[in-house]
């Protein structure tokens, strides 16, 4: 996907999807604080951290909201002395931002259209953030933490759509398959920069295999 700036150095990434959050009332909730990993996604992002301790991680790479940076601090715990910073560019979807607060069961109804774009046709949503500005502002967010990794391996914590959406822009499929690629709590999508451009390397959810064996690598 495209090219880059020549003093990005090659390397490979590890986006994180952060772990399952603590949310008993259905809320969307977007950009909203106080929003924690329960018990389990806590669970969750120690068999990530156990996945990622080999990798030779030189930085963590995080959204700023709450369950992400939970996340990432579980992760960091099994690579102590790796640097942990934050960007807004790895934040959650601006569609998220834009409905956040109500019920997931309501948004149908208080936005028929946008939902209905969304569900039928992810790419042509443009609600809050199209998918291709997620793509590009996350393809940013990467090179900037293999910049600061000095070409890495760089480990980035962000959300479902971001990361689904730089995938699809890396050769994983196309933005319209938004709702039918699996990207679970505190699973791992895999791209490797080769000086030029990003690829999609391989998908792996730690939590639920044990041998964290990623798919397609």
């Amino acid at each position: 996907m495209g090219s880059a700036r020549a003093a990005v150095p090659p390397g490979r990434i590890y986006l994180v999807r952060h772990g399952l959050v603590h949310n008993p009332n259905r809320i969307a909730y977007g950009w909203l604080p106080r929003f924690r990993l329960t018990e389990e996604g806590r669970v969750q992002a120690s068999a990530t951290a156990a996945y990622l301790a080999g990798t030779g991680a030189r930085l963590i790479l995080t959204s700023p909201l709450l369950r992400a940076v939970q996340t990432a601090r579980i992760i960091a715990t099994a690579l102590p002395g790796v640097p942990v910073r934050r960007s807004r560019l790895l934040i959650e979807s601006g569609l998220a931002h834009f409905w956040e607060g109500l019920p997931w069961a309501i948004i149908p109804e208080r936005h028929p259209e946008v939902w209905r774009v969304w569900q039928e046709r992810p790419s042509a949503c443009t609600a809050g953030e199209s998918i291709a500005a997620q793509a590009e502002r996350m393809r940013r967010a990467v090179l900037l933490a293999l910049r600061l990794s000095g070409g890495g391996p760089a480990i980035c914590i962000s959300h479902r759509d971001p990361i689904l959406a730089l995938r699809f822009a890396c050769g994983g499929g196309a933005f319209d398959d938004l709702h039918t690629t699996e990207t679970a709590p505190a699973s791992v999508t895999i791209l490797r920069y080769d000086g030029h451009t990003l690829r999609f390397e391989g998908y792996c959810e730690p939590y639920r295999d044990a041998d964290g064996v990623a798919a397609g690598s």
